[in-house]
């Protein structure tokens, strides 16, 4: 049982991921025409800090940008009912005992650690430094050559997040 809700769980969230992603890359509005002396014109428009935009539309973008306005359409009715089922997975998690319930959360908290650019993940390193240097605890040998492997793309996030809450005392297995 507590399988089959990892399993569902990490998917759901990997499809989260992948849906929030093409959101931002993929046009937001609707697509107006216009005719103008007999010739018709299509216009994109969008609101963008509450002022109505429009952007003229040559004849051969029209069909890309009328696929990606579907497309954003059908991801933003597939990503509450995601977010839902990820809710009442949690809960069930809760349910079944702090164990899948840890294991869950490691999930939620690393998610896409992986896929970032190395840019970002050396942001996201200096970032944890500070916070460590703040809150007055040293990075360990081990946890640091961990990051490095991590940033270089040797060694997957999740692996370094449990193997420190583990040299920290806390059990967690995914």
């Amino acid at each position: 049982m507590d399988h089959m809700v990892l399993s569902e769980y990490k998917d759901l969230l990997e499809r989260k991921l992948k849906l929030e992603t093409e959101l931002q890359s993929l046009v937001q509005g609707y697509i107006s025409k216009k005719t103008i002396k007999g010739n018709t014109y299509c216009y994109l428009q969008n609101r963008v800090d509450g002022k109505l935009t429009s952007r003229y539309l040559k004849s051969e973008e029209v069909d890309a940008v009328t696929e990606q306005i579907m497309r954003r359409k059908e991801y933003e009715v597939k990503l509450p009912k995601l977010k839902a089922r990820l809710s009442e997975l949690e809960q069930a998690a809760e349910l079944l005992g702090k164990n899948i319930s840890r294991q869950l959360m490691l999930l939620k908290l690393s998610t896409g650690m992986d896929n970032l650019t190395t840019e970002q993940k050396r942001q996201s390193s200096s970032f944890a430094s500070a916070m460590n240097a703040v809150e007055g605890i040293p990075v360990s040998e081990q946890t640091a050559q961990d990051i490095e492997a991590w940033q270089n793309g040797n060694k997957p996030f999740l692996s370094i997040f449990e193997a420190t809450l583990k040299r920290y005392g806390f059990s967690a297995e995914v």
